[in-house]
């Protein structure tokens, strides 16, 4: 553990609640991202993203503290549970939850409403793709359960689409270890490999769907 922690303090200090949670990731094993990505899946504000938590069990797995299947199992399950808690709570109290904890969720009327009219043109693959770009996983979870997308339809594209997630960043989590926390932080070069093929997949389903217009 003494080497984690090294590892994590050779960069400039976090702020406190972000080096506590890093500290809390390091001293409790498979246990700390599981539970961290269950909890920002179910609508929590965390000052590390989701990504960190997957990238450190892929560490982990490096580490030979367990395998590869296991952990994407439970990542995957970590995903599909925290997101149905809140697919859940968005469908029984509907709009009541985003005006009472809307800023303190980071969402807003304007996102939630440029996920209606994506949802209104592409359907479920608003999910699948959506979910990648940062700062959207919550509110296309909160609109699928206010707007009463079938939760079949919700947690099949849900789990189409962390599927790749999650096996990108257990790779880079295997190759850089604890620094990975503090790499992915902050913006950096390795974003561009995730975002391009979101990228060009969209532009393929985008000409098809121009094209049969």
């Amino acid at each position: 553990m003494f080497n984690q922690l090294s590892a994590i303090t050779e960069y400039p200090p976090l702020d406190p609640i972000t080096d506590w949670l890093a500290r809390f990731l390091v001293q409790n094993g498979i246990f700390a991202p599981i539970f961290l990505l269950f909890l920002e899946e179910s609508g929590i504000p965390l000052p590390i993203p989701g990504d960190s938590y997957i990238a450190y069990t892929g560490y982990l797995i490096k580490a030979s503290k367990l395998t590869y299947p296991v952990g994407f199992f439970l990542l995957v399950c970590a995903v599909l549970a925290g997101s149905t808690v809140l697919y859940a709570l968005s469908r029984r109290y509907g709009q009541g939850l985003v005006l009472r904890f809307g800023k303190h969720l980071h969402i807003s009327k304007d996102k939630l409403t440029l996920v209606e009219r994506k949802f209104n043109q592409f359907g479920p693959l608003v999910i699948v793709f959506g979910r990648h770009i940062p700062g959207f996983r919550v509110p296309i979870t909160i609109f699928s359960g206010i707007s009463g997308v079938p939760y079949k339809t919700f947690i099949v594209s849900t789990f189409i689409s962390i599927i790749f997630w999650i096996a990108f960043y257990l790779s880079l989590g295997e190759r850089l270890g604890p620094r990975v926390l503090k790499f992915l932080n902050g913006p950096h070069p390795y974003w561009f490999l995730l975002i391009l093929p979101i990228l060009l997949l969209s532009a393929i389903f985008l000409l098809k769907h121009w094209g049969r217009k």
